[in-house]
């Protein structure tokens, strides 16, 4: 009896922790242990045997929910999540342009971790804005500072954004001093999206730019999707957090790609140190 409560027990518990990561896309291993009162080594076991049966997927910090899933999250839930790092990489990734562009216009795509670049920008007023995404749309448009250029298009709501080939014939029509954006997957040196639509939407955001700026936290790197945007070499920065491991960022560099190296806490990276 005592062993089936105990087997019992394990299955609830896997049960919850699957609720509780897909709710929120993603949970750390010190906040599944305090959330469900167990040891961190109990949550590992948990979370091997999840991720074993594709019920979710553990990564280095903790787990998130399937790739399928992470991608089909509201955009308030991922405005959620990894605030820190995208709060460390928006600022870093800033402070590289503030250096090397006067920012009289901008581009931001539809991602959350471009949100954080918003109020950076308060800096460089009166500005122009170049945006296809409702949220800052909807943070800027009440600015009398700010010349909102809104993107058009076929409105998808699953990415709170404005796609299509109209929205990409008004971006070949623009040019802009900086673009922020960044991208649902990282792998093999590349920028994914699950949306061959967004895809085509973000090549057309980097072209129109004279300086683009990725910005990407290290949890994108264990994601996967279909459709390929461009290599990582063709952003002029690419502003990772300090959580993507030691080896990776050496990889991204071997491979061409400008890292920027975020840290979550302290000072912000000196640049003359870090990049060429």
């Amino acid at each position: 009896m005592a062993q089936s409560t105990k087997i019992s027990s394990h299955v609830h518990r896997r049960s919850e922790i699957v609720a509780f990561v897909k709710s929120r896309g993603g949970a750390r291993i010190d906040e599944l242990a305090d959330r469900f009162g167990v040891s961190t080594m109990t949550i590992h076991r948990d979370l091997d045997q999840l991720d074993s049966q594709g019920m979710l997927r553990k990564v280095r910090s903790g787990a998130e929910a399937p790739p399928s899933e992470a991608f089909e999250r509201s955009v308030e839930m991922r405005r959620g999540l990894n605030v820190t790092e995208k709060d460390a990489i928006a600022q870093a990734g800033y402070q590289w342009a503030a250096q090397r562009v006067d920012m009289q216009a901008v581009a931001v795509d539809d991602s959350t971790t471009a949100l954080h670049v918003l109020p950076a920008l308060r800096a460089h007023l009166p500005l122009t804005v170049v945006t296809n995404f409702l949220p800052a749309i909807n943070e800027l448009s009440t600015d009398p500072d700010v010349r909102l250029n809104a993107v058009g298009g076929d409105y998808v709501p699953d990415f709170s954004s404005f796609v299509g080939p109209q929205s990409v014939r008004t971006l070949r029509d623009m040019h802009y001093d900086v673009l922020f954006m960044s991208v649902p997957a990282v792998s093999r040196g590349m920028c994914f999206h699950p949306s061959s639509a967004a895809a085509d939407l973000k090549r057309a955001f980097i072209e129109s730019a004279e300086l683009s700026v990725l910005l990407v936290d290290h949890t994108k790197f264990t994601r996967r999707a279909v459709h390929r945007i461009c290599d990582l070499e063709e952003f002029d920065a690419v502003v990772v957090d300090d959580g993507l491991e030691p080896d990776d960022v050496q990889r991204l560099e071997d491979a061409g790609a400008n890292v920027i190296v975020a840290l979550r806490s302290g000072p912000a990276p000196t640049f003359d140190e870090v990049l060429p």
